[in-house]
């Protein structure tokens, strides 16, 4: 690997060593960021120093508890306005391509880019996680508990055999979003519904289904949905094959 290669790699682990010390990576990005950190020993102390950093801020802390309804309000803040931190540092860091420049010489790498949405790649990087459930629940009880925690409506979508356990506060991008758990004979469904705004909601796989565009979206064996309802945005993530994913999403798209 060229030296500029090399330190495109490095630059890519300063971006990402929180997301990867959050555990936020999916198995095959953290295993290649491990590849590198054994090989790049700047890079190794560089993630030791930062995780060091943490647990002292961490166990330096205050213990006292805040309460319920000051909690709440940092964490819709936060679901607001936090940026972005789960773009795969595989996709962005290590993919690059030499373009020459006049005379021969080693030109500009630049990133290559992925055929997905940044939707579909935020979407199945939460689908891939086990994160905890706050509300626990059937459809009336999830969204009556969203009411006063998200700033548009949360409408459970009924799908053909799929049962709802429950839902959490997430984030589509840098937006707010509900993200609701289904299961379908022990498959996990997510859902996560949230305000589009200027969000890019295509993919190259395009449907209509009861009048409303639906775009399909395929990674890793994960099968992703989105589309847009009265102004609100559902993203449906999970590893059901192409035909189980039309029939959910079929039942999903409200008329």
């Amino acid at each position: 690997m060229t030296r500029e290669a090399t330190a495109l790699r490095c630059a890519g682990i300063r971006r990402f060593v929180d997301t990867y010390l959050d555990g936020e990576f999916a198995e095959t990005d953290r295993t290649e960021f491990e590849d590198h950190l054994a090989e790049c020993d700047s890079c190794r102390k560089m993630v030791k120093a930062q995780a060091q950093w943490k647990e002292a801020i961490k166990v330096a802390g205050p213990r006292e508890s805040a309460p319920a309804a000051l909690r709440n309000r940092v964490k819709r803040s936060i679901a607001r306005e936090a940026a972005p931190r789960v773009a795969p540092y595989r996709r962005w860091a290590t993919r690059v391509l030499p373009v020459a420049a006049a005379g021969g010489l080693l030109g500009t790498l630049i990133f290559s880019r992925v055929h997905w949405s940044p939707v579909a790649a935020d979407v199945i990087a939460k689908h891939q996680r086990t994160l905890p459930i706050e509300i626990a629940g059937g459809p009336e009880q999830v969204k009556k508990w969203y009411l006063d925690k998200v700033d548009f409506p949360v409408r459970p979508p009924q799908m053909p055999q799929a049962v709802l356990r429950g839902g959490r506060l997430s984030s589509v991008g840098e937006h707010q979003a509900a993200y609701l758990v289904y299961d379908i004979n022990g498959n996990k469904v997510s859902v996560f519904i949230f305000d589009p705004g200027d969000l890019p909601m295509e993919a190259e796989q395009r449907r209509v289904i009861k009048n409303r565009e639906v775009f399909f979206d395929q990674e890793r064996g994960y099968n992703v949905a989105m589309y847009r309802d009265r102004g609100v945005g559902y993203a449906i993530a999970s590893d059901l094959d192409n035909d189980q994913m039309m029939k959910l999403v079929s039942g999903a798209v409200s008329p």
